[in-house]
């Protein structure tokens, strides 16, 4: 029984790790994607002045595709809002107040968390209500698959008319096509019950002997003992991974802070204080880099030290009392380091 829940509290820092390792971990751009964004970023201000919105907009997400940015999201975000596209220039608005607060930029995070609620009071919505869902019922709001759980629910959605189409196997498919109705409205599209279709053909049966028979004779399940050591084989594997991943994401977004304050002190900055729009969203991004470097490091040096200790303990037939790891991090303002120390 200790044993077991040592490996569920094993298992457990191991979830931790994955999850922050994932919030942390994005690909550095390029050089040519971030001169492709800064581009692109560049040329919707332009059509922005020249009043041609609708060309701007894709410009300023395609940018943010291939260099995020607060600068770059909040000029998606008032570009879409100008455009009359109230429900996605809000959600854009709450993208970038919440990439601010996770840069710890209060006056930002207040500015676009501001437009986001203005915007609120004048949203639209759609629900599409569900009466008698049929087995594997599949519900699409202009091409996209739309989650079960968000059925019947008031969705924001952008004025105008949205696409409304279910299917499931074996019956007719329905569609029909629906308009908003105004500022603060809702618009509920009802789908009935879906007719059968006389001319699907039915799945055919599993066949038996198929790869998920078992073989007759084989075994269930390994050995308790075997199967315990497995799993702290298994764990160790992956706190690996995850340490790994933690390294190397700390040292890409230390490269990306040192890039990125490097393109606003030469491009957008007259002094390191005195810098353009541009260049202040960059100082501010390659601040965020450092910090998010720091956090990948930490990361890794948890997930190599866990590691470590699930691949030794998982050699003996019990746990060692005296096994110790010491993770010490160094972390700084554009970048950081670790030091692991460890007795088994």
């Amino acid at each position: 029984m200790t044993r077991h829940r040592g490996n569920s509290r094993v298992a457990w820092c191991v979830a931790a790790l994955l999850s922050l390792s994932a919030g942390v971990a994005r690909a550095e751009p390029s050089a040519d994607q971030a001169a492709a964004a800064e581009a692109l970023f560049r040329q919707g201000r332009d059509l922005v002045a020249q009043g041609k919105l609708a060309e701007a907009c894709p410009k300023f997400a395609a940018s943010q595709r291939l260099d995020p940015g607060y600068g770059t999201q909040w000029n998606l975000a008032d570009c879409l809002d100008r455009l009359g596209r109230t429900a996605s220039a809000w959600a854009a608005f709450r993208e970038a107040a919440d990439m601010a607060s996770r840069a710890g930029q209060a006056d930002r995070e207040a500015k676009a968390a501001r437009r986001a609620a203005d915007l609120e009071k004048r949203l639209e919505r759609l629900a599409i209500a569900v009466s008698a869902p049929a087995d594997g019922l599949v519900v699409r709001r202009n091409g996209a698959v739309l989650d079960a759980g968000a059925w019947s629910a008031p969705l924001p959605v952008d004025p105008g008319t949205h696409r409304i189409e279910a299917t499931a196997p074996g019956k007719k498919p329905f569609s029909v096509e629906a308009q908003t109705a105004g500022p603060g409205k809702v618009v509920t599209v009802a789908v009935p019950p879906l007719e059968d279709d006389p001319g699907a053909t039915a799945a055919a049966p599993p066949q038996p002997g198929g790869p998920s028979a078992p073989a007759p004779g084989a075994p269930l399940r390994p050995g308790a003992d075997d199967d315990g050591a497995s799993t702290r084989r298994t764990l160790a594997f992956v706190a690996g991974g995850v340490g790994v991943a933690g390294v190397v994401t700390g040292s890409i977004f230390g490269l990306i802070a040192s890039a990125r304050w490097g393109r606003a002190q030469d491009d957008h900055c007259r002094t390191a204080t005195l810098c353009d729009d541009r260049g202040v969203a960059l100082v501010d991004d390659a601040r965020s880099a450092a910090t998010l470097s720091n956090v990948g490091f930490v990361v890794g040096g948890v997930g190599l030290a866990a590691g470590v200790a699930l691949f030794v303990t998982s050699l003996g037939d019990a746990e060692p009392a005296a096994a110790r790891i010491v993770v010490t991090p160094a972390v700084g303002t554009t970048g950081g380091g670790l030091g692991i120390q460890g007795r088994f």
